[in-house]
């Protein structure tokens, strides 16, 4: 059933996919990757703990997050870990309203208990895909929101252990003129005291300047 609904999405029938994945299914991972226009990306997986037969609760979560996805971009894998560091975890009660599943309004208006976890990179290579790793135990939702294109519809893939999504192309990094580790402010910052000091070095070099001028003019002439 799964391998026919990835063909069904990967072929252009990811609208049909609300027609499979409906009345919750609280069982299957969210993970929702939203492309920024400043060429980051924020990946969002949400498990609801009540109806998810292997996380039960943030522990859980915490301990097999980093085990969820592989990333590839060209010829190398890496895990998500080490290109997106380690995830920041929250707790929600309420469904994505965004996540085309085809939700009823009386499932988006009831409480969940949904712990997420979500990763916020910039890759290093624009063009990516997300692999699970072998062995997953995990039946995930993958959906791309792309910010550049806001009013496209979200591509879906159902995926589980050593599948991989169609190639990922985020926005290309804004370009920065100033140092990676300054934000803009610190670096505004740093500019106008730069200039202040450089201001008050060249009144002090004028004034000596003059001093020495004053003193040559009284120097007795031989």
């Amino acid at each position: 059933m799964i391998r026919t609904l990835q063909k069904l999405i990967l072929t252009g029938g990811a609208l049909l996919l609300p027609l499979f994945v409906c009345a919750h299914n609280g069982e299957l991972l969210l993970a929702k990757l939203t492309l920024r226009t400043d060429g980051s990306c924020v990946l969002r997986v949400t498990a609801d703990t009540e109806a998810n037969f292997t996380i039960r609760n943030r522990a859980q979560l915490t301990e097999v997050a980093n085990g969820f996805f592989l990333v590839s971009a060209g010829k190398d894998t890496t895990p998500l870990a080490k290109v997106a560091g380690d995830p920041s975890f929250f707790s929600e009660t309420k469904l994505d309203p965004s996540a085309p599943l085809g939700h009823t309004p009386e499932e988006l208006a009831k409480s969940y208990k949904l712990e997420a976890a979500e990763w916020i990179w910039t890759p290093e290579s624009p063009k990516f895909v997300l692999r699970v790793p072998e062995m997953s135990p995990h039946t995930l939702i993958l959906w791309l929101v792309d910010e550049k294109k806001p009013t496209a519809k979200p591509r879906w893939i159902m995926m589980v252990a050593e599948d991989e999504s169609p190639l990922i192309v985020a926005a290309e990094p804004a370009r920065r003129d100033v140092p990676w580790w300054l934000s803009k402010e610190d670096a505004k910052f740093i500019f106008v005291v730069a200039g202040a000091v450089a201001g008050i070095i060249l009144v002090w070099i004028a004034l000596g300047l003059n001093r020495i001028g004053e003193w040559l003019d009284r120097k007795p002439k031989r």
